[in-house]
Parts: C-alpha cells; sequence; structure tokens
C-alpha cells in the first residue's frame, strides 16, 4: 500500500466493519433494544473481546503493510485497458513476415485482446473500404499503408482525430498530422544509388542536378512508375533529356543495380542498406537536398467497432518499441529518434504532400508524356 493510499486504507476499512458485523452475527452480539438491554449486557463481556482481538489483529496487518512500503502495481487487465474491447481489426498492406513481430508483441502486452490482420496491397485495401463503406458496413478498426491512399480515406471523412502521446515527441516535421488523423509509422526514401565498381565513391553525383551532367545520359535508372518522387520535383524534362533507362519496380532496379547493368539508379534507402550488408558493391548518395520520403501512414476508423483497443494498437505502432520492431525488419521507422547509431547521416528529408494524391491522374499524366512518350 502506498503511504496516504485512500483506496487501499478504504478497502481494508471495510474489511474491518466486514469482520466486526460478521462477528455479530455469529454471536448474536448485534446491539438489542429494551427490554433486553440486560440480557445483552449480560453476553457482552464474552462477546465484545473476540471482536476486538479480531479488529486488532487486522489493524496490526494495516500497520505492517504501510512499513513494508509500496506494493508493486498489478498489470493493466485487457479488460480494462481496452474498455471492456476483446478484438482490433488491422488493414495493412504491411507484408505478413513484418507484421508479425508487432502482433506478436501487442498481444503480449495485452493478453486476452485478439489482433486480426488483413494483409492486401494499398490500393485493395483502399477500394475494400470504401466497397464497406458504400454498403453501410465497417469491420475495420486501424489502418495502415500509403499516404496517398490515406488521403482518399481522409476526403471520405473516414479517419478519426486521435493525438497519441506517442507523437508528442521523436517524429519530424510532415510525420504527423496536425488534425490527428494520421501518423507515419516507416518511410521509403527516394535515393541515388550507385555501382561502386562503376563509380568510385568520389565520382557519385553529390546532388539530384548532379544528375543531368552529359557523363550520366543514358547510365542512370529509375522505375517507370515513380509519380510521387516526379510530383516532388522541379527538374523532370531537364531529366528526360538525359534518356533514362526506366524497368518496373525497386526490387528489379537494386538487383539490376548490383549486377551492374547501369551506375545510377533512383532507388530506396533501405534496400541499399541491405544490399551492403552483405557485400553488394552498392551505396547510396547521402548529400541529397531534399530526400524525397514517402510515409507508410496509420489512421483509427471513425466508425471503428473498437475504438479504445484501435487507440492501444497505434500508440504501440508509434512508440519507440514497436518503432524499433519496424526497424528491425529492415524498414526506416518515422521516429527519427531511432536513428541507426551515432554515425547515422543527417538527411534533408521532405516529406511528400499527401494533398498529391488529389492530383495523381494529372502527375502520372505529366510524368509518362515527359518519359514515356518515345519509348
Amino acid at each position: 500500500m502506498r503511504d496516504g493510499d485512500p483506496g487501499a486504507l478504504a478497502d481494508i476499512l471495510r474489511g474491518l466493519r466486514g469482520t466486526v458485523k460478521e462477528k455479530n452475527a455469529a454471536g448474536n452480539a448485534a446491539v438489542p433494544t429494551s427490554p433486553h438491554r440486560a440480557e445483552y449486557n449480560a453476553r457482552l463481556p464474552h462477546a465484545v473481546p473476540n471482536t476486538i482481538v479480531t479488529s486488532a489483529r487486522l489493524l496490526a496487518a494495516l500497520v505492517a503493510l504501510a512499513a513494508a512500503g509500496p506494493v508493486p502495481a498489478q498489470p493493466e487487465r485487457p479488460a480494462d485497458a481496452a474498455g471492456g474491447e476483446r478484438e482490433v481489426v488491422w488493414y495493412t498492406a504491411m507484408n505478413t513476415p513484418d507484421s508479425a513481430p508487432l502482433r506478436k508483441r501487442f498481444q503480449e502486452k495485452y493478453p486476452g485482446l485478439n489482433l486480426t490482420i488483413l494483409r492486401q496491397p494499398g490500393e485493395k485495401i483502399r477500394t475494400r473500404i470504401l466497397t464497406e463503406m458504400r454498403a453501410g458496413k465497417f469491420f475495420w478498426d486501424v489502418v495502415s499503408f500509403n499516404h496517398l491512399d490515406m488521403d482518399a480515406l481522409a476526403s471520405e471523412g473516414l479517419l478519426a482525430a486521435y493525438a497519441s502521446p506517442e507523437t508528442r515527441s521523436g517524429f519530424p516535421a510532415g510525420a504527423v498530422d496536425p488534425g490527428g488523423r494520421w501518423a507515419a509509422i516507416y518511410v521509403r526514401q527516394y535515393v541515388i544509388g550507385y555501382n561502386t565498381r562503376s563509380v568510385p565513391p568520389h565520382e557519385a553525383p553529390k546532388g539530384w542536378e548532379d544528375l543531368l551532367q552529359p557523363k550520366w545520359k543514358e547510365k542512370f535508372a529509375m522505375d517507370e512508375s515513380d509519380i510521387e518522387w516526379y510530383a516532388a520535383m522541379l527538374f523532370m524534362r531537364a531529366l528526360a533529356r538525359q534518356n533514362p533507362q526506366l524497368r518496373r519496380g525497386h526490387s528489379l532496379l537494386g538487383k539490376l543495380l548490383v549486377a551492374g547493368d547501369f551506375p545510377l539508379a533512383l532507388v530506396h534507402a533501405a534496400e541499399m542498406e541491405e544490399a551492403k550488408r552483405p557485400g553488394a558493391p552498392v551505396d547510396w548518395v547521402k548529400t541529397l537536398d531534399p530526400v524525397v520520403t514517402s510515409p507508410s501512414q496509420v489512421a483509427i476508423s471513425a466508425r471503428a467497432p473498437h475504438p479504445n483497443a484501435a487507440r492501444l494498437l497505434v500508440d504501440l505502432l508509434l512508440s519507440s518499441e514497436g518503432q524499433a520492431l519496424i526497424r528491425g525488419r529492415g524498414r526506416v521507422p518515422a521516429r527519427s529518434d531511432l536513428a541507426q547509431g551515432a554515425s547515422a547521416p543527417s538527411l534533408k528529408v521532405h516529406y511528400v504532400n499527401p494533398a498529391l494524391a488529389r492530383e495523381a491522374e494529372g502527375h502520372e499524366k505529366e510524368f509518362r508524356d515527359i518519359f514515356l512518350r518515345n519509348r
């Protein structure tokens, strides 16, 4: 019992009163009204001492507890933490191996609170949610996927406002919606990767404008669907004159860069770090300004069947503990205070504006006109 804890003291006093009451009932020691008081007084010496002894023992126990110091806090029960809810449903584009450690930790933290995960590509999740909405059905509590898809849900009024206490520090500008509708959990950073056998580090580009040098003409590769990166940059027509090689998919680009099919490529920083670990001859440019950053965001449904449990899941995903689990799967966590080591570069990160989603069709048309017209 903590010193001055009125709740704990009240519990013990209630026990004292209950014990006296039980003793009175068992020994007929309840105080009678006249004319039976004389009979009661005759019996009083036998009843009172036993009651006093019992009360004294409990009082002694109370004193002993106070002397022993604070009692460790009991773990929070799931029913208390989630307001009696027993399930939370998470729609996510995160692949199953990456979400598994998060699911395991959540259910360790809240035993008895079931986490149901529906995993699909982001576009399919968005379509599913909008289809359910039109049918008047709301099955999901939490969603996490690309910020462009998230903006489509926000425009339909499907996102609840929840300012997680985990976002009060550790997140850079642009990672958290000021209105509390979403927050980034991990990011994809668009960078220039290079093959170190073809390009010595001192000859690698230092900034985006270096890609316009004549020596990189037809030697730079990029994904043919990098619309959001395109929308965030301003030098695309000049870059198109460099006739970049176009491939489909950043994973493929990374493999071809490792193989030496081209010296430079527009890639994700995390994929380059993963390739470097076993010794692949690649690196990436850390002096880019800006580093175009596309977040994967998490949000709670405005019609969540389990809103309390949903907030618990979001808090875990945004916490240092949850972000460390995300980093352990090779992703770049959104928390800037989880940089990998003191030597990690200080990048000039620029988050893609979610409002670009509303102009995505126009940007895609421009992108294809600029880079794909003559192919």
